[in-house]
């Protein structure tokens, strides 16, 4: 279950949102140079399926190595301090339900499932079910 839960929290969509940070010094992203005090969007999800971190990024892959390495909850200072917490609930609502229903399986194609675009977060839309 925790490489699962990892997978979960990795593999949301890539690109279309952003974290609002300032640059504190001039740096440099790829070739081009951000100037101190630069407004910037970070897009964890982008850096989630980044190849030269990850192989075969876009497969959902719950033995991946290293996939505890995401960066779904941001990185050093900004850490989200409720990680701990939200990997925790992730595990337990995950192992509980299948617990509860070990033959549930997705009712539509991957390809009919919609992504939530109207909040930072994502998600689906909806997750058709059967069991």
């Amino acid at each position: 279950m925790p490489g699962a839960v990892e997978e979960i929290l990795r593999a949301p969509g890539k690109g279309g949102g952003g974290i609002p940070r300032y640059a504190r010094t001039d740096l440099e992203v790829g070739k081009v140079t951000v100037p101190a005090g630069s407004l910037l969007m970070l897009d964890n999800g982008a850096a989630n399926h980044d190849a030269a971190a990850f192989d075969d990024p876009d497969r959902f892959d719950i033995v991946r190595p290293g996939a505890a390495s995401h960066l779904t909850f941001g990185h050093g200072a900004r850490y989200c301090i409720g990680a701990p917490l939200a990997r925790m609930e992730l595990h337990v609502a995950f192992d509980q339900l299948i617990r509860r229903f070990p033959d549930m399986r997705l009712a539509v194609d991957t390809d009919d499932l919609a992504v939530r675009q109207d909040i930072l977060t994502g998600g689906l839309v909806t997750l058709p079910v059967v069991w």
